[in-house]
């Protein structure tokens, strides 16, 4: 088991690798967005009040990265920072308080809204997912499933989509392919659309 997690740790950490040297040699405004690691104080008090570990791939990435910079306070706000959306669509990561939040958040509006069907597509929310990366409203995000490690992604409206992606290093070495494909930096800030130069490529 141990060298099991040993290895989804390297993969994970290999992935966010590929993730952070393109933002560092592409669009540095955005690299200068992420915030320095998390603590495992600050991992083991959410795990605490969420009542649900957090997968090793998110404690490896965590304790790597606190998610990004927020424009409207330092740890659990909602708006992020100028050149801080950087994910396709204008998302972004989130830190171990805002994880908290979104999962607060979430599970509220389940106990409000409950499904009427027992599908988990249906559902708002469980309490053992945990999501990752969102939008500014956090009608739409990503999260781990930690029954299963898969990914999900629930959306405003429509059914919530599982086994997006196997592993949380899988979706960070899905979006480093992205970046070298679909990505360019404009006044040093990632832009998603049609590549007009090839940028400097992260390797595995």
């Amino acid at each position: 088991m141990g060298g099991i997690r040993s290895r989804e740790a390297e993969n994970l950490r290999q992935a966010w690798g590929r993730v952070t040297r393109w933002l560092e040699r592409n669009a540095p405004k955005s690299a200068g967005a992420l915030c320095g690691p998390a603590t495992p104080k600050m991992i083991v008090d959410a795990e605490a009040r969420l009542g649900v570990s957090f997968p090793q791939e998110m404690w490896t990435w965590l304790l790597t990265n606190n998610g990004v910079r927020m424009a409207d306070d330092e740890g659990g706000g909602r708006f992020a920072a100028p050149y801080s959306s950087f994910l396709p669509s204008g998302w972004h990561l989130l830190s171990v308080a805002q994880i908290v939040n979104v999962c607060e958040s979430r599970a509220d509006l389940a106990a409000r809204e409950p499904s009427p069907h027992p599908d988990r597509e249906t559902l708002a929310w469980r309490h053992d997912w945990v999501p990752f990366a969102v939008e500014t409203d956090w009608l739409y995000g990503r999260f781990i499933d930690t029954s299963t490690g898969m990914l999900g992604k629930w959306s405003d409206g429509d059914l919530t989509r599982f086994e997006t992606h196997a592993s949380l290093a899988e979706y960070f070495h899905s979006l480093a392919d992205d970046m070298r494909q679909r990505a360019t930096a404009q006044d040093g800030r990632l832009v998603w659309g049609t590549r007009t130069r090839r940028p400097a490529e992260p390797s595995r």
